[in-house]
């Protein structure tokens, strides 16, 4: 359901008591009297909920007249529309959710699989977004919450190793203290993840009209972890990216009494530092031993935690549940702490020259893309022990 369609259906919930505020509307009118002080208050009381949604809706038909004017000056459009690699905005990395499907239609384009078979490749801008997730849902990867930047195949980066901070106050004619901030110069090379499907018949796939499925559910979410697991595992040793837990200089926080009180001691490491807990990236068995925890007969014990199991959050921090983490681990960033770093493009390429496919009538897809991850704050991370 779209944001549209979740605003009007929120109005249609709302039209049975609209009717009854029009009611007693009309009645006063028609009686010229003003209104009682009930009356009065079930108005505002109506007025109070319809008011912020018509607003929204507002909002969101004023966008697409916007986007709708724009797409009528074709010639006008942004170039780099066509040319994703070429100064791409930077954002968050949508891989998860409705925009795969979105990057699985893009791969597709606008022609049938018989077309994209005969043609034999597709390349796509990675989409990305402003917004770190979908409001009103907990994101589903770590890749909708961490920033992402398009840069060359070969980039530097600059990584904070010293942040010493001597600022006094200073008589007049002394010499100012001095604070230590030392950047060192990272190099970092896009390295290419990347699979293969296996054997696939070629006519299956030219009557199928679901191959938008295919590509969805098994290659782009396949590519998708990978991407993930390099992102937070990655030893360094080419073409292996070098990882968040990897990274020289992040902080550490052993296991202390019981899972909550271990990542609330992550967050007074990070604040210590003068930075704040954006992220908690946590194994969906130490999440379910948070709610459990908080559900069971042990919630006594951790009454007054801020614990939202709808929006996932722990302690005020945002948690995005992975399936790449090792055991007993949890990480806490400070948004600012890391980068993923791409092209902005995934290859998506069909082909029947591996082995005796072309004989057989065979086709093997296969997608790819080149990442990379800029570390710039190693004190902006924590690694976390959630178990003894």
């Amino acid at each position: 359901m779209s944001r549209k369609q979740a605003l009007q259906a929120k109005l249609a919930e709302l039209k049975p008591e609209g009717r009854e505020v029009r009611k007693i509307l009309r009645e006063a009118d028609q009686k010229g009297r003003p209104l009682t002080a009930d009356e009065q208050s079930r108005v505002d009381g109506f007025l109070a909920k319809v008011n912020p949604i018509a607003d929204a809706l507002d909002q969101v038909n004023a966008e697409e007249e916007i986007i709708r004017r724009v797409k009528d000056f074709g010639p006008l459009a942004d170039p780099r529309e066509h040319n994703p690699g070429s100064g791409a905005k930077d954002g968050h990395i949508a891989f998860s959710g409705p925009h795969r499907k979105a990057l699985a239609r893009k791969v597709i384009g606008a022609s049938d699989v018989k077309a994209l078979l005969a043609s034999g490749s597709r390349s796509t801008g990675v989409v990305m977004l402003d917004e770190v997730f979908e409001q009103g849902r907990p994101p589903q990867s770590i890749l909708d919450v961490l920033p992402a930047r398009v840069v060359d195949p070969n980039y530097s980066f600059l990584q904070q190793t010293t942040r010493t901070n001597n600022a006094a106050p200073v008589a007049e004619g002394d010499t100012k203290p001095t604070s230590v901030y030392t950047l060192t110069e990272k190099v970092g090379k896009l390295q290419v993840i990347a699979h293969l499907s296996e054997q696939i018949p070629h006519h299956a796939l030219g009557d199928n009209v679901n191959l938008e499925h295919f590509i969805d559910s098994e290659m782009l979410h396949g590519l998708q972890v990978a991407v993930e697991d390099q992102v937070v595992n990655g030893d360094g040793t080419a073409p292996a990216l070098r990882g968040i837990l990897a990274t020289s200089g992040i902080q550490t926080q052993v296991f202390a009494t019981d899972i909550l009180t271990s990542i609330r001691k992550g967050i007074t490491k990070l604040e210590g530092q003068g930075l704040s807990a954006d992220v908690l990236v946590i194994s969906a068995a130490d999440w379910e031993a948070v709610e459990l925890r908080a559900a069971t007969s042990g919630a006594t014990d951790v009454r007054g935690v801020p614990i939202d199991a709808t929006a996932r959050r722990l302690w005020g921090v945002q948690a995005v549940v992975s399936t790449v983490l090792p055991e007993a681990t949890a990480i806490l960033l400070d948004g600012t702490a890391v980068s993923v770093d791409h092209d902005g493009q995934i290859d998506t390429r069909w082909s029947d020259a591996v082995s005796d496919d072309f004989a057989k009538n065979y086709l093997r897809c296969r997608v790819e893309g080149r990442f990379g991850l800029s570390v710039y704050r190693p004190l902006g991370v924590v690694s976390v022990g959630t178990a003894a």
